[in-house]
């Protein structure tokens, strides 16, 4: 089963998934995985959501939660006009203070408040997720030399 294939059926068929260089959700039900995310940014939203929600990231369900967040978006998009979903980011050269600012976008903070909550009322199902993905990263991981290659490979 590929990677992709793993992501649909973790989020239930309930968005599109597509391969891309990061982690996004669009409006029109579409979430995008990636190998390659910013290890810089992965440390600040670990930063973030252990000072923000008292929630421990680890390398363990880091690919989980982050999947999780952008379906959080999915189900909580409604709360939100387009004004509000397209606002402005932060204008600095300072990439802490750039994502920090992104991270308490009222979308942002709603659907980390949704994931965190879906994965802890399954702890058991996350557990069980955490460690299909963690196999499935492993293997593709040692496949693919670079995330171009990774893109070629899955899309």
């Amino acid at each position: 089963m590929s990677l992709k294939s793993l992501v649909e059926k973790f989020i239930n068929y309930d968005c599109e998934v597509e391969v891309g260089s990061n982690f996004l959700f669009y409006p029109d039900g579409v979430i995008v995985f990636t190998l390659g995310e910013d290890k810089e940014d992965s440390i600040l939203w670990k930063q973030f959501l252990k000072e923000h929600f008292n929630f421990t990231l680890t390398k363990e369900n880091l690919f989980t939660m982050s999947i999780l967040h952008e379906l959080g978006h999915y189900y909580t998009i409604e709360y939100f006009t387009a004004e509000e979903w397209n606002a402005p980011e932060l204008e600095t050269e300072d990439n802490k203070a750039l994502q920090m600012a992104h991270f308490q976008k009222p979308h942002e903070l709603m659907a980390t408040e949704w994931a965190i909550a879906y994965y802890n009322a399954n702890p058991k199902l996350m557990r069980a997720w955490n460690h299909r993905f963690a196999c499935a990263l492993r293997h593709y991981g040692k496949k693919v030399s670079s995330l171009n290659s990774f893109l070629e490979n899955l899309s």
